[in-house]
């Protein structure tokens, strides 16, 4: 480490690298840990998965096909932006995520994709009377209620207008899809939603979504874990779980 007058200045480069074989020696040490403890099929344990906001509402899914397969594992969900999910994964504070595909640069993850998420217009009847369906230039030109710049959701609608040239009209942010839906429903303007969060929601009085035209976007979302080798027993049956019962595709 290193030091300044005895105050403490951060690990030198040779700390990092001691650091790191540090951790590899606990991964090593807790899979054999785990596969001791969870040899049987009766897994039980406590996952800690960090989640973003557009995947909140199928996320429900993954818990209740958890419940029915391994009644002894327990997860909680905790709201995050991607960001904050990668870094938690990272210092073992999450044990997972839901989350976009990470950058193909970065190797300390897993990536199990799940399903491509797609967007809607969710707004007030009025708003949409004469649309059957919207084009992106048409939302552009509305008042829009969108996820704030923290979300890479956010980032990524706004990256689909600069590349489609137009300039949206944002009356307000939330840090929620509920605010998002709240702020809709109090007339401030239109939410660029995921399919998902329609469904889940189903049909509101006042309110009307409907589809894109002229041009699709969607964005793979998937599970996220450490790359360890051997998978710790709960992430593995985690893993598991969504590529075999789950009917993402649905979603």
């Amino acid at each position: 480490m290193r030091r300044d007058h005895r105050r403490y200045q951060g690990l030198s480069a040779a700390g990092y690298v001691v650091l790191e074989r540090a951790r590899s020696v606990l991964d090593t040490m807790d899979g054999l840990i785990e596969e001791l403890e969870h040899s049987s099929n009766d897994i039980r344990g406590h996952l800690q998965l960090g989640v973003i906001p557009t995947v909140e509402p199928a996320a429900g899914l993954l818990s209740a096909a958890l419940k029915r397969r391994h009644p002894g594992i327990t997860l909680t969900l905790l709201s995050k932006t991607s960001d904050e999910i990668i870094r938690g994964i990272n210092d073992r504070s999450l044990d997972g995520g839901l989350s976009y595909a990470p950058s193909r640069s970065d190797k300390r993850l897993l990536f199990r994709p799940l399903y491509a998420e797609r967007y809607m217009l969710l707004a007030p009847k009025q708003l949409l009377r004469s649309y059957r369906v919207i084009t992106w230039a048409q939302a552009a030109s509305l008042p829009l209620v969108l996820l704030n710049r923290d979300m890479q959701n956010r980032r990524l609608i706004d990256q689909h207008f600069a590349n489609l040239q137009l300039t949206a009209h944002v009356n307000a942010e939330a840090s929620t899809l509920v605010s998002v839906l709240a702020q809709v429903k109090s007339g401030l303007g239109a939410g660029i939603v995921p399919e998902a969060f329609v469904s889940m929601i189903g049909p509101l009085p006042g309110l009307r979504a409907i589809a894109f035209g002229g041009g699709d976007l969607s964005h793979p979302i998937g599970l996220l874990l450490a790359k360890r080798e051997p998978l710790p027993s709960l992430s593995h049956a985690l893993a598991t779980l969504i590529e075999t019962e789950i009917s993402w595709q649905a979603l």
